[in-house]
């Protein structure tokens, strides 16, 4: 099955993240999830590494994977920021159609997956996958 790389873009758009674009990731998961300090934060699908990046500014420990290697490599760039520490943020290349990578990653306080699972091409294994991320309770 063919996907869209959508790396590229993301490494485009880090060029011109700024303190307010930052913030404003920061602020949209504090309102929807309040503090996230000692929390476990899975990023599914995560482009960018923007929301990764906010997580870690919030105190979580983050876990970031995406399909595509453009992807990961732009998370990656933001790990290496000053702000977070990197033994904090662990980042990998993976599909979240895979249930093996997915089994092995563990379960998670917070699983993020925003605008990402219908790209898949499968979104029903899709949601099926993410469900053995969360935490139970």
């Amino acid at each position: 099955m063919s996907r869209f790389s959508f790396g590229k873009n993301w490494q485009r758009y880090l060029r011109g993240l700024d303190d307010e674009k930052v913030d404003a990731a920061i602020e949209s998961l504090r309102s929807w999830l309040g503090s996230l300090s000692g929390m476990t934060f899975c990023d599914v699908g995560c482009g960018s590494g923007l929301f990764s990046y906010a997580a870690a500014r919030l105190g979580a420990s983050v876990r970031s994977f995406d399909y595509d290697p453009d992807s990961v490599a732009a998370a990656l760039s933001l790990r290496d920021r000053p702000e977070v520490s990197s033994a904090n943020w662990e980042i990998s290349q993976g599909d979240v159609l895979d249930k093996t990578f997915i089994s092995g990653l563990g379960t998670f306080d917070v699983v993020y997956a925003w605008g990402v699972l219908h790209h898949t091409g499968d979104l029903h294994q899709a949601l099926a996958n993410v469900t053995l991320l969360v935490k139970s309770g």
